[in-house]
């Protein structure tokens, strides 16, 4: 077939010149002009130019996360391929496992995860990604190891909670308080460890002891969200405020089915969610908790909190919490405050509840 086509072209176009010879066309010395119509099979049109070899697919990136310098956990980028999600995210484990390259320890980037350690993907079901531990388990590692491998696969699209297992069968992680729960870890519960930690007693600390100056609160007053565990339903059954050193705090406990999310940010026209009537709060600003992933008490079968609403603190950061009533999975919380005040948001287990804590004015 090779030979056949190399032939064909000569072929055709000795074929054509026999045809010219043969219709009397003059073959003298000088040459001729033909018209490109009188030639066949488009052998005068000019060749077309030769397409642009494809351009290579890039990987996509993703985010292994290391410790820092400082211990806080940073994110560094991974080639994770281009995939399925449950693909990529064991490329990402792998690169994570591997630890940091020679550049990364040149910045001081480190791994809490030990050597030897093996994370396999077993399957993503409803956003939550099952890895199973082989090899040397990093829970005997602790907090930090458990945080870099749940905030590493949540950086991928696609997966919002990690399910650690072992030889299939689910495994007691530490959360950030130190509580063990074999329950879908999400990333907001581990996000403190995106914060350098404290200086140790035994340092010298910035200003003189005796000006009680309070440690640096790392917050802000931006937005803060985090998302339910999938499948969650749950009720407010307590709710509790009061003042600690710089800051007021704010608790609302929970029960019921997986972990509330949460969207915070201050509102300049708080409304009831129900009726989209008008809230007073007693403050000079409002900050709106909307908690998600709450179900009504008939579904859950856990009898709600009973009061008081408000519950008054008169703080130096929190004047008063109103409790709004349940509507359409959410349940929102609403907290006067002395203005703006920067503000954090975090989760903790055993019993399962979301704190608020808003700085103090100073």
């Amino acid at each position: 077939m090779t030979r056949l086509r190399r032939l064909g072209a000569g072929g055709v176009l000795g074929a054509v010149l026999a045809g010219v010879v043969s219709c009397g066309v003059p073959s003298g010395s000088g040459p001729t002009t033909i018209a490109p119509s009188d030639v066949p099979y488009g052998l005068a049109a000019p060749s077309p130019a030769p397409s642009a070899a494809p351009s290579a697919v890039p990987g996509e990136v993703g985010w292994a996360y290391l410790v820092g310098p400082d211990e806080a956990l940073v994110p560094r980028a991974r080639d994770s391929g281009s995939g399925s999600v449950e693909d990529r995210l064991a490329d990402l484990l792998t690169g994570l496992a591997a630890g940091p390259t020679g550049e990364e320890r040149a910045e001081g980037l480190s791994s809490a995860l030990p050597s030897g350690t093996t994370l396999e993907v077993s399957g993503i079901d409803g956003g939550t990604a099952t890895i199973d531990l082989a090899g040397v388990s990093p829970l005997s590692s602790g907090r930090r190891a458990v945080a870099q491998i749940v905030l590493t696969a949540a950086s991928l699209p696609g997966v919002d909670a990690v399910l650690l297992t072992s030889d299939g069968e689910p495994v007691e992680a530490p959360l950030p308080s130190g509580a063990l729960t074999d329950e879908p870890l999400l990333p907001a519960d581990y996000a403190v460890f995106l914060n350098p930690l404290p200086p140790s007693p035994a340092s010298p600390a910035p200003t003189p002891a005796t000006t009680g100056a309070v440690p640096a609160f790392s917050a802000d007053t931006l937005p803060d969200t985090a998302a339910a565990s999938p499948g969650a339903a749950v009720t407010v059954t307590d709710v509790r405020a009061g003042r600690q050193a710089g800051f007021d705090r704010v608790v609302l406990e929970v029960a019921g089915a997986g972990l509330p999310g949460w969207d915070a940010r201050y509102v300049a026209d708080p409304r009831s969610a129900g009726s989209g009537l008008p809230v007073e709060v007693a403050g000079d600003a409002v900050l709106q908790l909307v908690l998600t992933g709450v179900g009504l008490p008939g579904d859950t079968g856990v009898a709600p909190y009973a009061g008081p609403d408000p519950v008054v603190l008169g703080g130096p950061a929190v004047r008063e919490v109103g409790i709004d009533t349940v509507f359409e999975g959410q349940l929102v919380a609403f907290l006067g405050t002395a203005g703006e005040r920067p503000f954090r948001v975090y989760r903790l287990q055993d019993p399962n509840r979301v704190v608020v804590e808003v700085l103090h004015p100073g």
